[in-house]
């Protein structure tokens, strides 16, 4: 493999239900779950979690609540009273207020003394962080916290025994779960039905859930509460409340009955009437103003924010509007987004309610957003969306743990251009996203997300077919595949899509270029591990002159075959020839890289399995902690730290402290067993060497390139 592409998850539920949708065998339903579960790993700790009440920005965003007394009494009821009831889940269509009536909630639990938690569901890499936060509230151990992050299924049951002992009663929302699947447990067929989910009913509290989906069928056992449109009293009084001196209680009800009970555009009307902008602050004037229009209501009422804020010399907004609707609508940095007039736009939209803005980054409904999507004119701005996330991702380094979470937040937005380049896209722009997203996956790789880097790659293929099997960013995409394919355990189908991927470049774009060097490089990795070390070995011999000669000695994929080499050799029995070439590669990766580039540290993995090897396992125990040291950047089950306590136990048994080495590889069990799957060949390996030590035999440890 090559340090461009280094051996080491997508986010939002629209992106698992059109995988799911796909069907077929390249999207079994379990696996792509469990391909989004593992991005759990690799939340960007930056983002807005709501872990109590929602946030200020969230509070003034939303109408007073109206209307919704009787909802919000029986709620508090339930909250009460939980053995009574629940959990329960407030259906409604975008932008009915659901919720505004949980937030409304969460303030009385609070005045009870309450242990509240506020989690978005919007995207399962917010959703599982969000639920880090309450285990971790709740006193959870390492072992639970990681079940979560690395979507064990077991992660609802550990977290349901942390609600159950409790000291205090508590309220846990989950906001915005519009696809029900997300709620439940890892390996069920059934969905939230089956009792195992992530929601489930307590007598120490309730779970309230907010979601468009209203077919009651999805939410078996639990309370169903619908949340429709307001009648016409109580959608004049937000009105009212939002703009109390643009006119009298008799035009405040015109107005609504023209709006229509739905609280996101009375939202929006009322707070571009009580923001000074509007040219007559009037309920009547607004009335007129919106006869003249055409479209949804929310499209009504937000183009006449938008033209109040173009008369007050913005006109910059609506074209930001415009721009931040191709993204997906949470967390969008305003780095992303910028213009001249940025600062202005941004305070216009926020002042008229269509965003939330904080220094960093703007969040939009998802009404708002898929309103103005659709009013896209054209591609150039979906092209400048492409233009700007690609600049973005360019920022960041795929090998350095600290960018990984930077990726996660990008790749939901990578995600939003994707779901729309059939109709926006022409061909460069396609292969700038093709090769946007070859550079996510391989972040997503070298952050041991395997399953979601394959997700990925498979959408954008089905997203990106009109460039044609043979274009360079699409064979990108396809070697970004293959290799999550064999990180995955299936090297026959790997070694299928890497030989057409080398046939194809080598045809295209010869022998010499740095992608066909890439594929051959790989055709030598695969040989490798399917066990063919003498194929192998030539592969990369052939390999590393041509690199040598055309990329020059220091470039990081020569390095790479050197190291590949050695071990190559190294696993033919000739360690006295492959420890010097390991040595010198540490030493130039050193120079070229770092002391602790992920490159670095595989070489120093490389020589400790080395000096085990030569029975000197004092020695190569010492070397295998010091890298466990070197590697605290990485998660806890990231694959090369179950590597190195793999091959530690190794080392230790092989000293006779046998019970130690046991309880250290029934660890690595568990956590590969866990992240990996039970048919993984590295979970395999280390469940055989555990059963042999209990029978008195030492396995040794075939330590994989």
């Amino acid at each position: 493999m090559t340090d461009n592409e280094e051996r080491m998850p997508l986010t939002f539920a629209e992106v698992y239900r059109r995988a799911r949708a796909a069907g077929g065998e390249a999207f079994p339903p379990f696996d792509l779950r469990r391909g989004l579960n593992d991005l759990r790993t690799w939340i960007d700790r930056e983002v807005d979690v709501m872990e109590d009440l929602p946030s200020a920005a969230v509070r003034r965003s939303q109408p007073e609540l109206r209307g919704r007394h009787d909802l919000l009494a029986e709620l508090v009821t339930l909250a009460r009273r939980p053995a009574e009831g629940g959990p329960a889940v407030l259906v409604g269509a975008g932008g009915s207020g659901k919720s505004t009536l949980a937030a409304a909630l969460t303030q009385r639990a609070r005045s009870w003394d309450r242990q509240v938690w506020w989690v978005s569901a919007a995207d399962p890499a917010n959703f599982f962080e969000g639920l880090t936060t309450v285990m971790s509230d709740l006193g959870g151990s390492t072992t639970d916290l990681e079940s979560i992050a690395n979507g064990a299924a077991d992660g609802p049951d550990r977290l349901w025994r942390l609600l159950e002992r409790s000291p205090r009663s508590w309220l846990l929302v989950i906001d915005n779960a519009d696809d029900p699947w997300i709620l439940a447990a890892a390996d069920s067929p059934a969905g939230v039905q089956d009792g195992r989910s992530w929601v489930r009913a307590s007598q120490r509290g309730l779970v309230v859930v907010t979601s468009r989906e209203t077919d009651p069928r999805m939410w078996v056992g639990a309370r169903l509460f619908a949340v429709g449109q307001l009648d016409e009293v109580d959608a004049a009084q937000v009105l009212r409340d939002l703009a109390p001196q643009a006119g009298n209680e008799s035009e405040a009800l015109a107005l609504a009955r023209r709006i229509g009970g739905l609280p996101l555009a009375l939202h929006l009307a009322g707070t571009y009437l009580g923001s000074g902008l509007a040219q007559s602050h009037t309920f009547a004037a607004y009335h007129r103003a919106l006869g003249s229009r055409e479209g949804t209501m929310v499209a009504r009422t937000a183009e006449i924010s938008l033209d109040g804020l173009a008369r007050q010399g913005i006109p910059q907004a609506r074209t930001l509007l415009r721009l931040a609707s191709c993204y997906a609508p949470e967390q969008i940095p305003t780095r992303m987004l910028s213009m001249s007039g940025l600062k202005e736009a941004l305070d216009g939209l926020t002042g008229v309610g269509l965003i939330r803005s904080d220094s960093a980054a703007i969040t939009l409904h998802p009404v708002v957003t898929a309103t103005h999507r659709d009013r896209l004119e054209g591609p150039e701005v979906w092209r400048t969306a492409v233009a700007h996330l690609v600049g973005a991702l360019g920022e960041l380094s795929h090998s350095q743990p600290e960018c990984w979470p930077e990726y996660r937040l990008l790749s939901q937005h990578l995600l939003a251009l994707l779901d729309t380049a059939a109709e926006h896209g022409d061909h460069e722009h396609l292969a700038r996203l093709a090769d946007a997203t070859a550079g996510v996956a391989r972040a997503f790789n070298h952050s041991g997300a395997f399953r979601a880097a394959g997700m990925l790659c498979r959408i954008a293929l089905d997203r990106c077919v009109a460039l044609g099997e043979e274009h360079p960013a699409v064979l990108r995409v396809r070697h970004q595949l293959a290799w999550t394919v064999a990180n995955r355990g299936d090297l026959t189908q790997a070694e299928t899509i890497y030989q057409e991927v080398l046939d194809i470049r080598r045809r295209v774009l010869g022998d010499s270029h740095p992608d066909t060097l890439r594929s051959r490089h790989e055709s030598g990795w695969i040989a490798s591990l399917l066990g063919d070390l003498a194929e192998a070995e030539q592969r990369y011999r052939d390999t590393l002159r041509d690199c040598v000669l055309h990329l020059g000695p220091d470039s990081r994929d020569s390095l790479t075959t050197r190291h590949e080499l050695a071990y190559a050799i190294a696993r033919q029995g000739r360690l006295d020839e492959a420890q010097p070439i390991f040595e010198e590669v540490l030493r130039d990766r050193r120079r070229v890289l770092s002391d602790l580039a992920p490159q670095t540290l595989q070489t120093q993995h490389a020589l400790a399995w080395i000096t085990a090897k030569q029975d000197r396992w004092a020695e190569a125990e010492a070397l295998y902690r010091r890298l466990l040291d070197l590697r605290q950047v990485l998660e806890a089950d990231h694959p090369h730290v179950l590597l190195t306590l793999h091959e530690l136990a190794w080392t230790i048994a092989c000293q006779g402290r046998w019970s130690e080495a046991e309880t250290l590889y029934r660890q690595v069990l568990e956590r590969r067993d866990r992240t990996l799957g039970t048919d993984h060949p590295e979970t395999k390996a280390t469940r055989y060497a555990l059963d042999e030590l209990l029978r008195g035999k030492i396995i040794d440890a075939e330590h994989p390139a």
